[in-house]
């Protein structure tokens, strides 16, 4: 069987995507950014102005900047560190465009937005990786039953 006799028509972004998304504005200190995403249970903020997502902030990047200490974590400001620019998929591409945008431009987390540009969630390659398993026949990775 195949991944195409299993699901018919292909995977959406916004089927996938959370939303709405996790987000902090530019001018947010790398602290309160940590703070959230720590509260929260997640990897990824978006950076949004006005609606629009300006950059990705992942915990690595934090975790990068961890050896500077709290005060300077408390004074730096979260477009010093974000990945600007990322390109954003519309909800309505297919998922695998947001796999290839995080492919293209060494992300793993990829903005939604709609038809005007506002941001209305993120993918994120758990989230890729959840829409696979559920989606495609992985029959097999099954193990062989072993003989006693």
């Amino acid at each position: 069987m195949t991944a195409s006799a299993v699901r018919a028509s292909p995977v959406l972004a916004g089927e996938v995507m959370s939303a709405p998304p996790l987000a902090v504005r530019p001018e947010a200190s790398v602290w309160s950014a940590w703070t959230l995403m720590a509260h929260r249970g997640v990897r990824h903020l978006l950076v949004t102005a006005n609606g629009r997502c300006v950059g990705v902030l992942d915990d690595r990047t934090i975790f990068a900047q961890w050896p500077l200490g709290p005060a300077a974590l408390h004074r730096k400001e979260v477009a010093a560190v974000m990945c600007a620019a990322v390109s954003s998929v519309p909800a309505s591409s297919e998922l695998r465009r947001a796999a290839l945008v995080m492919m293209r431009e060494g992300v793993d987390a990829v903005p939604v937005a709609d038809d005007d540009g506002i941001t209305v969630g993120v993918v994120t390659y758990t989230d890729i990786l959840a829409a696979v398993a559920r989606c495609a026949d992985v029959s097999w990775f099954e193990e062989p039953e072993r003989s006693s």
